[in-house]
């Protein structure tokens, strides 16, 4: 009785132990973990929506870069389409020139004499179809188609319209003189009238400034 008394009391006292060890003890929720990155949160940080900020703003950067371009590149071409402009309504400040060529009117005036010299020399074999006929209406036929010629190349043709000039003022003065010897109207007056008319009209052409350069020459401004 004596041996199980003893052993029931050591149960006992053990047990009672066991209780104040558990009582004393730290509770799991409470302790250190081992380690410090074991218990801790886990932090994700996503930089999905970063990205497509970044990605978002990036675009619209590019886009507003390509509206300011293509705004700057429609200036431009404004600006150059106003210059055209400008530069074909005031192209140069054009030098004086005549409101019609010398050839217009000289090529025309060469035929006709020409051909009417030829007539009369074939009819009255005259010598004075051929002097104030044939040879002057040539001369000034040849003189007009140099003068056309030049004028479109570019060059100027104030010699030939002065050698015209000269021309028709020696037709008018022969043609003139005729007239007033034989009082004839025909072919002397007429033909006095006609040269002296396009002596006039040759002074004017050079007392104006020349011929009119084309308009391709014109559109091009002075360098």
């Amino acid at each position: 009785m004596a041996a199980a008394a003893a052993q029931l009391h050591g149960s006992a006292a053990a047990t009672a132990a066991y209780r104040r060890t558990r009582a004393y003890s730290v509770p799991s929720s409470c302790r250190w973990p081992q380690s410090l990155l074991a218990g801790s949160p886990k932090l994700s940080i996503s930089t999905s929506g970063v990205c497509m900020k970044s990605f978002a703003f990036a675009a619209k950067l590019s886009t507003k870069c390509a509206n300011e371009n293509a705004r700057v590149e429609e200036l431009d071409l404004q600006s150059d389409q106003m210059k055209e402009l400008q530069v074909e309504e005031h192209v140069i400040p054009r030098k004086r020139s005549a409101k019609i060529h010398d050839f217009c009117l000289g090529i025309p005036f060469g035929g006709l004499l020409f051909s009417m010299g030829l007539l009369g020399y074939i009819f009255s074999r005259s010598t004075i179809s051929l002097v104030l006929g044939i040879a002057p209406g040539l001369a000034t036929l040849l003189l007009g188609t140099l003068s056309l010629k030049f004028w479109r190349s570019g060059r100027s043709s104030f010699l030939l319209i002065l050698a015209q000039a000269a021309i028709s003022a020696f037709l008018a003065w022969k043609y003139s003189h005729a007239y007033f010897l034989t009082n004839r109207l025909l072919p002397w007056g007429f033909y006095a009238s006609l040269s002296t008319a396009m002596g006039c009209f040759y002074a004017y052409v050079l007392l104006a400034g020349g011929n009119p350069p084309p308009k391709k020459l014109a559109a091009i401004p002075p360098q």
